[in-house]
């Protein structure tokens, strides 16, 4: 895998044993993580966890919060439903994979 990208992903830096952060040192993979300004399940402490995490294993990454979104903003049929923020993410998710996809070597 050479890239990964969340969205709406909570949870993937806890006080738990088994926390996806904790898996950091085994990413070689591009990281996008994309959080809503409301999102309980991805508060700015577990942001911050999940940031240093990657810094630390020396991930390429990055962990950002949309302005003005919801968890679930993506979905035109959500409540939440955010465009700006929806189009933002089709437009993070593009680039992530072109940076990626487009220079990965070919396989044998």
């Amino acid at each position: 895998m050479i890239a990964a990208a969340s969205y709406h992903g909570g949870n993937l830096a806890t006080d738990d044993p088994d926390s996806p952060h904790l898996l950091a040192p085994r990413i070689r993979a591009r990281v996008y993580v994309a959080g809503a300004i409301e999102d309980a399940s991805f508060p700015d402490q577990q942001k911050q966890r999940l940031t240093d995490a990657l810094q630390q294993a020396g991930v390429q990454h990055t962990v950002e919060t949309y302005e003005g979104a919801k968890h679930g903003w993506v979905p035109s049929d959500s409540a939440v439903y955010n465009k700006a923020a929806s189009e933002r993410h089709y437009q993070t998710l593009l680039a992530l994979f072109d940076a990626t996809l487009t220079s990965a070597p070919p396989k044998n």
